[in-house]
């Protein structure tokens, strides 16, 4: 990212990049899951839930405005918001 597409054709095989991120996000959602102590899910209850939620969909929402807000078209829009996305729901599920 940082030297630019002049670079991009030093890397063989690109998507597997790709892959090892997609594989990195399941480990990170397994690691939550096994990590989640049911009886502590029941004591916090809904407000870790909304927690968790809001912490999730709102960092994606104001990438996707501040886009808008740029003038960058719709596609270009989600794309930044889903930027957003992997980062929120790391503290999301340290929150719960």
């Amino acid at each position: 990212i940082i030297l630019g597409p002049p670079v991009a054709g030093w890397v063989p095989n690109p998507e597997a990049f790709v892959m090892l991120g997609e594989i990195g996000l399941i480990l990170l959602v397994l690691e939550a899951g096994i990590d989640i102590d049911v009886t502590m899910l029941k004591l916090i209850g809904t407000r870790g839930l909304i927690i968790a939620i809001v912490g999730s969909v709102l960092p994606i929402g104001i990438g996707i405005a501040v886009a808008f807000a740029l003038g960058v078209d719709t596609k270009g829009a989600i794309a930044a918001g889903c930027c957003f996305g992997p980062t929120s729901l790391g503290i999301a599920m340290n929150i719960l």
